[in-house]
């Protein structure tokens, strides 16, 4: 069995970003490709597979329990978070609970090369493995070895397992280049209707084009759990899979999962003109994410001929000096020319935003605040800073009073700053970003959209609804 469990709604595919989708405002659920790329990998070793998102589709604990009592597993395999993992170990007890002999296995970002010290503080006596590297690449030969030979478990790089009592965990030393000898995601087993494009209402695929990234953000996963070398899908396979999803399963939207989408011209051009000349042309609808520094005309003319409706951007600050001392290799006004520049060729924005830094003050946050509205991208996100074990951010404030992580590495949640508390930091996410989305302007702007129909403007209204719910009623 291959599951998300019940509970609150995580990014639980984007071992980069986790977020709790439940309470974010703009943000979608993306597909579960994770468990896809497992399902697919495994059937071809001719195991039996049960695939469910059930926090997605909104189910309980017994509608788990009574799927597993009917499928009568012999292994279940766990997507983790780092916020969601001590609900995520409370639910692999309680499987146990209801079959001794089950094999439980957690994935996740948070057992990448995991030190000793964070994985003592977890209860992981009912856990027989843990997998911190790319899953994919990693599962079948788990599996095979654990049922056939164990003594192959040694030379599996990512995993954490109990030998004659003494845990033991395999450190990831390389990553796989060739990420074309991946079957695609198993789609014929996922809830496909599940995950939509929040601007059409349409299913939307996730599709996995690079992994690995190489600037140096002192708050981001992806160096670490990706590598800092980018590694690409050829531009054709990527082409193949999204034939794929349109003749098999009907999708005609799709995410593209990069942790910089645009940092290879090169490659983005090519995909994009193999899109132009195939049957996919004028068919469908996309949406990349991209760093401000890696964009010009050339690209965005070519992205939104190949079909690209919107740009995901990480502008993070509106202060310089919170962007120098997080590393992210811009500036204010290279963020701003971004903006404007895919503005004037037609494609949608997304802003996202982080604060919560050591160092801010009243003053970034009021820098931040004023460069939210100039930008004033289509739609935004402000989140916390989330300091994840093994970034440079948590190295830096691990002595510090300012976040509690010292002594928990595994608590999801900022303390405040140095100057600002928690409190007041949720107080300014909550007021910037109702008084945005309230704005008549913004408002007006979104009905006079030119795509605007009426499913799409009942979309509107039901991410409206939520974002209220989340900041006036959710503690």
């Amino acid at each position: 069995m291959l599951l998300y469990p019940p509970g609150e709604v995580y990014q639980r595919g984007e071992d980069r970003c986790q977020m709790n989708v439940s309470s974010s405002v703009a943000n979608s659920l993306r597909a579960c490709n994770d468990l896809g790329y497992i399902s697919s990998v495994l059937k071809k070793e001719n195991y039996g597979i049960f695939l469910k998102d059930y926090a997605g589709e909104k189910l309980s604990f017994n509608d788990f329990a009574n799927d597993f009592k009917r499928e009568n597993p012999d292994v279940v395999v766990i997507s983790a978070t780092t916020g969601s993992i001590y609900e995520d170990i409370n639910f692999a007890n309680e499987i146990k609970s209801l079959k001794n002999d089950i094999v439980i296995i957690l994935k996740g970002a948070l057992f990448f090369n995991p030190p000793e010290k964070l994985l003592d503080q977890l209860n992981l006596s009912n856990i027989d493995y843990l997998i911190g590297g790319e899953v994919e690449f990693i599962i079948k030969d788990l599996l095979n070895s654990h049922f056939y030979n164990k003594e192959n478990l040694e030379k599996i790089e990512g995993i954490t397992y109990l030998k004659n009592g003494q845990r033991i965990t395999n450190k990831v030393i390389r990553f796989e280049e060739d990420l074309d000898k991946l079957p695609f995601p198993d789609r014929t087993i996922m809830n496909n209707k599940l995950y939509k494009n929040p601007l059409t209402n349409k299913p939307m695929a996730t599709i996995s084009a690079s992994r690995g990234c190489s600037a140096h953000c002192i708050y981001c996963l992806s160096p670490i759990i990706s590598g800092t070398k980018v590694r690409y899908r050829s531009p054709q396979s990527v082409v193949d899979e999204m034939v794929e999803c349109v003749e098999k399963h009907g999708i005609t939207d799709f995410f593209f999962k990069s942790d910089t989408f645009t940092i290879n011209k090169d490659w983005v051009l090519n995909l994009c003109d193999l899109i132009i000349n195939s049957k996919l042309s004028g068919k469908i609808n996309w949406v990349a994410n991209s760093r401000a520094n890696t964009i010009d005309d050339e690209i965005l003319s070519k992205m939104k001929q190949a079909g690209c409706s919107v740009i995901a951007i990480g502008l993070e600050s509106g202060s310089e000096d919170s962007l120098l001392k997080m590393k992210k290799g811009t500036t204010v006004e290279i963020n701003k020319k971004a903006v404007e520049l895919i503005k004037k060729h037609g494609i949608k924005t997304f802003g996202f935003y982080l604060i919560g830094f050591p160092w801010e003050d009243n003053e970034h946050l009021e820098e931040t605040k004023k460069f939210i509205f100039k930008a004033d991208t289509d739609f935004i996100e402000i989140h916390l800073l989330v300091p994840y074990a093994g970034c440079e951010l948590q190295k830096m404030i691990n002595n510090k009073n300012v976040h509690i992580l010292g002594e928990d590495a595994c608590k999801y949640h900022s303390n405040g700053t140095d100057y600002l508390t928690s409190k007041e930091l949720e107080a300014f996410k909550r007021s910037v970003t109702l008084r945005y989305y309230l704005r008549p302007k913004y408002i007006a702007k979104k009905l006079l959209d030119a795509d605007m129909t009426p499913s799409l403007f009942l979309n509107y209204i039901k991410y409206g609804i939520k974002m209220l719910k989340n900041l006036l009623f959710n503690k």
